[in-house]
């Protein structure tokens, strides 16, 4: 929550919150308030990527009232909840900026690192998804003509436009 004195965790301290192993915000360097950390239901893409960046870490079970539904329901929760200012949760950084927009929220640093486009571009911000496109052999035809155009120029400014980051920079 924006209100939550925190603007930087290590992905340690990730791991460790959401294996339940840290509790309470004052154990990362905040307030004396349990962490109520949402998470995102089963097989949801934030809760896969969860699993992923936790590794061999168990991730710890969540109290069904702290699981947030939805692609905006975890921004919500984590905004919203009565007792918001001890609330953490995670989602992609589209999502939070692009589909729904709520400023009672903030994006924290990473290892130091702030969720900018550029440091995600630069494969510098720690966690970060990429978008492949598959073909079944050498693309040919609309297939490949569908591929140039999302590299032109034209297809990375519609990318930028959409909210996602592009593979270029900005002019």
């Amino acid at each position: 929550n924006s209100k939550n004195d925190i603007d930087e965790l290590s992905l340690e301290q990730i791991k460790g919150i959401y294996s339940g192993e840290l509790t309470n915000w004052s154990e990362v360097g905040g307030d004396n308030e349990k962490i109520r950390a949402f998470q995102r239901p089963a097989d949801s893409g934030s809760q896969t990527a969860l699993e992923r960046l936790m590794g061999e870490t168990p991730l710890m079970e969540a109290p069904s009232e702290d699981v947030a539904t939805g692609m905006g329901g975890i921004i919500h929760e984590v905004s919203q909840y009565k007792n918001y200012k001890n609330a953490i949760g995670y989602t992609f950084r589209y999502y939070s900026n692009e589909m729904v927009k709520n400023n009672e929220i903030k994006l924290l640093k990473l290892n130091g690192v702030e969720p900018t486009k550029e440091t995600i571009r630069a494969n510098s911000y720690p966690i970060a998804s990429e978008f492949y496109i598959v073909t079944a052999g050498e693309p040919k035809g609309n297939v490949k003509a569908l591929i140039d155009w999302i590299l032109s120029d034209e297809g990375q400014a519609l990318i930028e436009e959409a909210g996602y980051v592009s593979l270029k920079e900005e002019e």
